[in-house]
């Protein structure tokens, strides 16, 4: 057999370097055994409905083959955009028509999409500090150039908007949009206030941006409330991005993106580019889990259980780590974000793991990727029982890190 040696020189700049930071650490993780697992942000597989998920697949085969089997539209089947359509008017007091809804597949896909289709190369994308990292992977991927807007406490500090597109221009990039993540954010589990919504709606306007607000985590609310959403308040200025993987299934790989029509438009045309549509069945399948209330039923439950996930990892923390850390109250979502001053938690990774815990270090959550004290918990598959264990063994690798 002819041997081809080292072919990494023959690929394009945005796919050298090999394996990032956390898909190191990812594949740590996926040991299994007894690891204690607080890395992805993966939703509990006991949530998912396989029965009802079976019969829905089945009928949609049986009684409309040449819908479920075949291409759809680059825009989504027109049934399944309605029942969306509906879906965001229930809890943001704004429909956006017809044109202005596209089906993706999945969140990164339409963080794809309206990147490919706003954004060109070395243009800047504004974003929070810390952000998604999987966001920030696709931007450098599409040769677009993140800069960091200021967060506290509170989360995103709407003045830093104008100073993060003045960075930009100074380093010679072009703010293309901000991105932004109001909902329990990924990874720090905050809740955006209303008046700082209100104020980075207004921050836009006058710097004639436009706002990309990812809502992959809006509807898992803990008490089952929503804050007005940025696209409601400023549908001029603003691209919703949103996913079913979270309430749905990750496996159908099912999101949607709504905003001014001229942009939706551009977003169809950069689909038929890359997978074309998203997946008819899958469609099918969702339209008729909206249709037939069991979404809207199956709410509840879901954040009942991720409630007490959150609960039984706080109370860990609250036992373990008092004193030595702080971290996020989130509210809803999948995530806590935790400071331990002095301990550079991506160096502690593997040692973490070696003592049967695993948890996403925090550097690679900013654009300069600098700040290593902080790491990312997740609780959304983790049991509640083994909450305890997990931040237990977590501290006793932090108290011998420290000597």
């Amino acid at each position: 057999m002819t041997q081809h040696g080292d072919l990494s020189h023959v690929l394009a700049r945005r796919a050298q370097g090999g394996p990032g930071e956390l898909s190191a650490i990812l594949a740590l993780a996926a040991q299994g055994g007894d690891l204690i697992d607080f890395t992805g942000g993966f939703p509990d597989p006991g949530l998912f409905d396989a029965q009802l998920l079976s019969e829905l697949a089945a009928k949609a085969v049986s009684t409309a083959p040449e819908v479920a089997l075949q291409y759809a539209s680059n825009r989504g089947l027109a049934s399944l955009r309605e029942s969306l359509r509906t879906l965001v008017s229930q809890t943001q007091e704004h429909t956006p028509a017809d044109g202005e809804l596209i089906v993706t597949s999945g969140g990164v896909d339409a963080l794809t999409l309206v990147t490919k289709a706003l954004a060109d190369p070395g243009a800047a994308v504004l974003v929070e500090a810390p952000t998604y990292l999987g966001a920030c992977t696709v931007f450098t991927t599409n040769e677009a150039v993140p800069v960091a807007m200021r967060s506290d406490a509170e989360g995103l500090v709407p003045e830093s908007l104008a100073e993060a597109c003045e960075t930009a221009r100074k380093q010679g990039a072009e703010p293309a949009f901000a991105y932004v993540i109001p909902d329990f954010q990924n990874p720090s589990g905050l809740l955006l206030s209303t008046a700082r919504r209100a104020s980075l709606v207004a921050a836009a306007r006058e710097a004639g941006i436009l706002l990309v607000e990812d809502v992959a985590y809006r509807d898992l609310a803990f008490d089952g409330s929503y804050l007005p959403s940025i696209y409601q308040l400023g549908p001029d200025v603003t691209v919703q991005i949103g996913t079913f993987s979270k309430t749905f299934t990750p496996g159908t790989r099912l999101g949607w993106a709504c905003g001014p029509e001229t942009i939706i438009a551009a977003m169809a045309e950069v689909k038929t580019t890359t997978d074309q549509c998203a997946s008819a069945l899958a469609q099918c399948m969702l339209d008729a889990y909206i249709r037939e209330g069991h979404f809207t039923a199956g709410l509840p439950a879901i954040r009942r259980a991720y409630a007490r996930r959150c609960a039984a990892l706080l109370a860990a923390l609250g036992t373990h780590l008092d004193g030595a850390a702080t971290w996020t109250q989130p509210a809803g979502g999948f995530f806590t974000w935790v400071e331990v001053p002095g301990i550079d938690a991506k160096a502690l990774a593997p040692a973490a793991v070696e003592a049967g815990v695993a948890y996403v270090p925090g550097a690679p959550f900013f654009v300069d990727r600098t700040t290593d004290d902080h790491l990312r918990l997740s609780f959304s598959r983790t049991p509640a029982e083994r909450m305890d264990e997990g931040v237990r063994r977590l501290a006793g690798v932090l108290e011998r890190a420290r000597g």
